[in-house]
């Protein structure tokens, strides 16, 4: 693709000897708050479901992405063709269903067979493996409840909506800041306490 190939020619042209300073002071250490801001301005995009910011903000992330791969080059930790070779392998090796026996799946059955795929191939022998100590406290409690739902009670009660759900969030965070508490400290408290093994 002609346009990849100019954003390549682009990046070695920022990151070479006559290139940007900014782009050629950078190094793997110092690009995770850019790759978040990225993140998070595209997830904005697709929430606001515009176009342009969509097309503008996954340019941004496409090239946050290619400039790690630049630069872990440049540190010799790990080169573009590794990345995209990596990533089809894997994509073919948890997709059995269509690149090998080609079986009909339910998507429930597909993410099962995804789950149980990825752990073997981590050799991971807690379900808490994997999951990024970093994480915002919502996030990270929602994923360790998913990984355990046999170790917890889960309500009979659901909601029917995410809007529903983020009304209720919603007015919890107002019930905490009525009371005078940090609802992000009070979640990360309760898993530590629910789940010791989940803290750094």
């Amino acid at each position: 693709m002609k346009q990849f190939d100019q954003l390549l020619s682009i990046e070695n042209t920022l990151l070479g000897e006559n290139g940007c300073p900014w782009d050629r002071e950078q190094t793997l250490s110092s690009l995770p708050k850019y790759l978040l801001e990225e993140t998070y301005e595209l997830i904005e995009a697709i929430d606001q479901r515009s176009k342009k910011d969509l097309i503008e903000e996954a340019g941004d992330l496409l090239h946050a992405v290619v400039f790690l791969a630049k630069i872990g080059e440049k540190e010799h930790l790990l080169t573009l063709e590794e990345i995209l070779e990596s990533v089809c392998e894997k994509l073919i090796r948890r997709h059995p269903h269509i690149f090998e026996n080609q079986v009909s799946l339910q998507t429930h059955e597909v993410l099962k067979n995804w789950d149980k795929i990825k752990q073997e191939e981590k050799k991971r022998t807690s379900p808490l493996e994997g999951i990024p100590i970093d994480l915002p406290t919502l996030v990270k409690t929602q994923k360790i409840i998913h990984r355990m739902k046999d170790h917890f009670t889960l309500p009979k009660e659901t909601f029917s909506t995410e809007e529903e759900l983020g009304e209720a969030l919603f007015q919890l965070v107002l019930q905490a800041e009525k009371s005078k508490l940090s609802a992000e400290d009070a979640l990360r408290k309760i898993l530590r306490k629910k789940v010791p093994e989940s803290s750094p």
